[in-house]
């Protein structure tokens, strides 16, 4: 397998990728235990009991405090809106949001760019008894009628597409007037991408002297593609849209260390503050841009 942490960069569309891109994905599939040791994937209730903990943790800062209890992602997603709704993922990974929201009530389809993702994402619902239409599909060029979904959901994912342009015009077309799409893709101007790269990484470690500061983004950024972008640039990208709105989020115990480096030691003692710093941080300048389309 490919080191999953060394992403091409790019700031354009890149649609001559698509074929290495959906290879990448296939050999390198997103189920967060990156750093874990859990091994090789299982289809089985512990090993996805123990992805679903390392995800759910990481968010419990921002978006599921109440993590493991409530529904994951439960700040952003609007899982009470749901219920007999059509709802289209574009990109499932191991189906840990899909899976939420098939339990929230949602007329799910589900959708990924790879025939692995959608192999774990079924057998997560048929060891958890839930339904939706799983189906291996390039969101670029999606096989939908105009007008068929109430939302869209997509969690860090159309970022990583050869033409994220594509996708967001599909998003429009196949969403229902006045249909609402919840995505998040990375932004530029977070801390990790204007302090941690470059500062603690770029100088404090020296870096710099061999690598630019894209170069040392894309040694901790995950893909075969990845874009990161700011709310000026995506919105040119989704002016299409009738309104867009921003917010941001990040990581426990990941944002700390984007601004303050070895220095995010001295919060440790003091557990209160520690979170206080970080939500400070994370709904300011957190590597997740976190935005709501409306048709």
């Amino acid at each position: 397998m490919s080191t999953k942490f060394s992403a091409k960069i790019i700031d354009s569309d890149d649609s001559e990728s698509n074929e290495k891109n959906q290879s990448w994905w296939q050999n390198n599939p997103m189920t967060y235990d990156w750093g874990h040791d859990l091994g090789e994937i299982k289809y089985n209730k512990d090993y996805f009991d123990a992805i679903d903990k390392i995800f759910g943790y990481g968010h419990s800062l921002c978006n599921n405090p109440r993590w493991p209890d409530g529904y994951i992602l439960e700040n952003f997603i609007p899982y009470n809106d749901l219920q007999g709704k059509s709802v289209l993922e574009i990109g499932c990974g191991a189906g840990l949001v899909s899976s939420h929201l098939a339990k929230a009530g949602a007329e799910l389809i589900a959708v990924d760019l790879t025939d692995q993702a959608i192999e774990i994402t079924k057998a997560r619902f048929d060891l958890k008894n839930l339904s939706a239409d799983i189906k291996q599909m390039n969101a670029e060029k999606m096989e939908f009628e105009h007008d068929t979904f109430d939302f869209v959901i997509s969690w860090g994912v159309i970022h990583h597409s050869g033409n994220m342009q594509n996708i967001l015009d599909e998003i429009y077309r196949v969403l229902k007037p006045c249909g609402k799409a919840y995505l998040m893709v990375y932004n530029k101007t977070s801390l990790r991408s204007i302090v941690f790269a470059p500062f603690w990484l770029g100088v404090v470690r020296a870096k710099l002297l061999t690598k630019s500061v894209k170069e040392i983004i894309s040694e901790i950024t995950d893909g075969y593609i990845a874009r990161h972008l700011s709310e000026v640039e995506f919105s040119k990208m989704a002016k299409i849209f009738k309104r867009i709105e921003f917010s941001y989020s990040d990581e426990i115990d990941t944002i700390s260390s984007y601004g303050l480096g070895p220095f995010r030691r001295i919060l440790l003692p003091f557990p209160m503050l520690k979170k206080k710093v970080e939500l400070f941080l994370a709904t300011r300048w957190g590597w997740y841009m976190q935005i709501i389309l409306e048709k």
